[in-house]
C-alpha cells in the first residue's frame, strides 16, 4: 500500500497565533480603577494595610501578580519620592489609602501641582510625566499596573 502524502505543509500550531498573545497586555485605566476599589475592600477586610505592611516588616506587599496587571501594598516614609518620569507603555494606578501624595505633572503646558488625599486616585498613561511624593505624615499606596511591573516601583 502507498503512503498518502498531504498538500498541507507541517505546522506547529503557532504560527497563527492570535496578536494579542504576541504583545503586551494592558487593562484599560477604568478596569484597573475598578480593580484596585476591589482589592482596597479585600485589604480593608483583612485587617487594614497597617496591618498587612507590619506583617510585611514595612516591605512592599505584593497582593496580586499574572500576565494581565500586578498589585502592590507601599508604604511611602514622610517625603519619600519618585523620579520625574514618563510612562512609556501600559497603565498605572495608584489609589491613596492613608496619609497624602503630591503629584507634579509635567507638560509642554507647564508643571501642575495635585494633592492626592485617603481615597483619591490617579491613573498614569503613555505619556503621562510625573512626580509623586508622600507629605509631611508619609503614606500608603495601593499600586497597580498592566502590563505588570513586577515591583512597586514607587
Amino acid at each position: 500500500m502507498a503512503a498518502t502524502t498531504s498538500t498541507r505543509p507541517q505546522t506547529s500550531g503557532l504560527d497563527h497565533l492570535e496578536p494579542y498573545l504576541l504583545a503586551p497586555s494592558s487593562l484599560t485605566p477604568s478596569a484597573l480603577r475598578e480593580r484596585a476599589d476591589l482589592i482596597t475592600a479585600e485589604i480593608d477586610a483583612a485587617g487594614g494595610a497597617e496591618a498587612m505592611l507590619a506583617a510585611s516588616g514595612g516591605e512592599p506587599v505584593a497582593l496580586r501578580g499574572n500576565f494581565l496587571y500586578d498589585a502592590w501594598l507601599v508604604r511611602w516614609a514622610p517625603g519619600d519620592a519618585t523620579d520625574l518620569h514618563a510612562h512609556t507603555i501600559g497603565f498605572r494606578t495608584v489609589t491613596v489609602l492613608g496619609g497624602t501624595l503630591n503629584e507634579t505633572v509635567a507638560s509642554e503646558h507647564g508643571l501642575d501641582e495635585t494633592e492626592l488625599t485617603t481615597g483619591e486616585q490617579l491613573a498614569a498613561r503613555p505619556g503621562h510625566t510625573h512626580r509623586l511624593v508622600a507629605g509631611g505624615a508619609g503614606a500608603v499606596s495601593l499600586l497597580l499596573s498592566s502590563p505588570p511591573a513586577l515591583s512597586p516601583g514607587k
